[in-house]
Formats: structure tokens, sequence, C-alpha cells
């Protein structure tokens, strides 16, 4: 009897390790997986995967379907960060402004100068700047040693100062414009060709606009 149970136990074996190594290229072909359970002589037990059990021990075959692969998670890629905005380039700083002095005003005006009323030797009145304009050389009548006139050679003249009194404060204003009409006959009486006239009249002109007697 014993030996009788050996030996069945012993096809068995046969048998089923005859079974699982002819369905392992199946399970394999079919991504399946092979679970080997071994005890051996003294009742230890060892679980192996696709690996038959070594001689000598008691295997067990155990098949377990192909184990399906999850898909891998949708992963959510974060959008990038957004860049921190770019700051506005720093206002321009600007110099402040100089000071730019005003002009200077101009000078008020002064009184007119004094003026003087001047009479030539022959009675002749005119307007002159200074009390002692030069003196004019009068002719006058030669005479011989003698004293005679038929004796007389060549001509004579006598020097002669004008007389001259100055304007009255209040007359001033007057007298300056009635210088400038003098001047400007006198410059357009020679045709506007004499230089020395032309200066004259820029000048007392200049005079009498820069004086207290136009407003």
């Amino acid at each position: 009897m014993i030996h009788a149970a050996v030996i069945r136990t012993t096809v068995l074996l046969a048998t089923t390790t005859l079974v699982a190594a002819s369905a392992l290229p199946r399970a394999r072909a079919q991504n399946e997986i092979v679970i080997y359970r071994c005890v051996d002589a003294s009742g230890g037990v060892t679980i192996q995967n696709d690996t038959p059990c070594p001689a000598g021990t008691q295997q067990t075959v155990k098949k377990v379907g192909a184990v399906q692969t999850m898909p891998p998670p949708n992963v959510i890629v974060p959008p990038p960060p957004k860049a921190p905005p770019t700051p506005p380039p720093p206002a321009r700083t600007q110099a402040p402004p100089v000071a730019v002095a005003p002009p200077a005003p101009p000078p008020p005006p002064a009184p007119p100068p004094p003026l003087f009323h001047c009479r030539t030797w022959d009675d002749r009145d005119y307007l002159s700047d200074t009390a002692t304009p030069p003196a004019t050389c009068v002719p006058v009548q030669p005479r011989g040693i003698d004293g005679s006139i038929e004796l007389a050679a060549g001509d004579t003249c006598e020097m002669r100062p004008d007389g001259c009194a100055e304007v009255p404060q209040a007359q001033l204003c007057v007298s300056w414009k009635k210088r400038v009409d003098e001047a400007d006959f006198r410059w357009k009486l020679a045709g506007a060709r004499d230089d020395a006239r032309k200066a004259e009249l820029e000048r007392v002109r200049a005079t009498y606009l820069g004086s207290t007697c136009v407003k």
C-alpha cells in the first residue's frame, strides 16, 4: 500500500509537472503568470514565480491571468508660470529748469539835456548844445597903411563869437523838437547826400527820442 501511494504520488507529480511544463509556453504566450508551490521532504514550503520546483519536492502549479496594466494616468502639465510683468522704464528725470534772469529793464528816460538859443553877428538864430559855439570869421573892409580903402589889398575877416542863452526848462522839449526838425531840413537841403549832416540828424533825434519829452 505504501508503494502504491508513492507510485501514485509520483505519477501525479509527474503528470502535474508535465501539464505545467506543457502549459508554460502557452501561458507565457498568453502573457500569464505561473506560480509554483514547492514542498520539500521536511514540509518546508517555497513559492516561486515562473521557475519549476527542484527535484525531490512536491510541486503545485497555479496560473494567474495576465495582469492588466493600467494606462498611465493623464498627467496634467501645469502651464508655465507667467513671467512677471515687465516694469515700465524709469521715468526720465528732467533737470530742473535753469532760471534765466529776466532782461534788465531799459533805463528810464532822462530829462532832455540843456539847449542854447544862439544868434550870429548877422542876426540869424539857431539852437546849439553848447553855450560857446565856435566863433565866426566875419569879413571886414580892408584898409591900407594909411587907413584908406584905396590902398587896401586882399580880403580880411574878424572872428566874432555868437551870442547864446540857455533855453528855459519849460521850453526844452519844444526846442529839442525844433532842433530835430532843423537838422532834418539841413540834411534834405543837401540832397540827403551829406554824411556829416546825416550823422548830426541821427544824434539829435536819438537824444530827443530817449528823453522824457517823448511819452
